[in-house]
């Protein structure tokens, strides 16, 4: 499909979401995201298996900007679970609900603490609720989710825990 410009009066070729470049809108999502956090995204300087890891990765998080779940605001992701998520878990609204995941900080790290090392589920169920805005005590929220949801926040959490 091609649209005129009508500022420029040039055109523009747009071929299934993707612009000219060949980059689809929820690629450009993610890379906008890598790039507001500093977030390394260039699969040339990873060795084959963190490239693996990594594209599984960018394969969740633009699958989820397709299925509108996630918008890119800037250092932060506003997300919303899906309907595959039960309605309600530790007696908050799930499937359907809105929350913001947000650049790591300190509280992210601490929210770790407390754990023993053989706990590192525990440790990463933490962490994520901690950039999602989730009180500790409510961590069961976190646990609730289905694995689609589930699996994008563990992602966003990777992300930031091994760069």
């Amino acid at each position: 499909m091609q649209e005129l410009d009508e500022q420029e009066g040039q055109e523009n070729e747009f071929v299934d979401g993707e612009d000219d470049s060949g980059i689809s809108f929820a690629e450009q999502e993610f890379i906008n995201y890598c790039e507001a956090n500093g977030l390394d995204y260039e699969e040339a300087a990873m060795d084959e298996d963190e490239a693996k890891d990594f594209r599984k990765i960018k394969r969740h998080f633009t699958r989820a900007v397709d299925e509108k779940r996630i918008t890119v605001d800037g250092t932060a992701l506003i997300y919303t679970v899906s309907n595959r998520s039960p309605k309600t878990a530790a007696g908050k609204t799930l499937a359907g609900s809105q929350f913001t995941i947000r650049r790591p900080n300190g509280r992210a790290m601490l929210a770790m603490d407390g754990y023993k090392d053989t706990q590192q589920m525990n440790k990463l169920e933490a962490y994520m609720a901690a950039i999602c805005g989730i009180e500790k005590r409510d961590i069961g929220m976190i646990a609730a989710l289905d694995k689609t949801d589930h699996q994008l926040i563990q992602d966003i959490a990777i992300l930031f825990l091994t760069d």
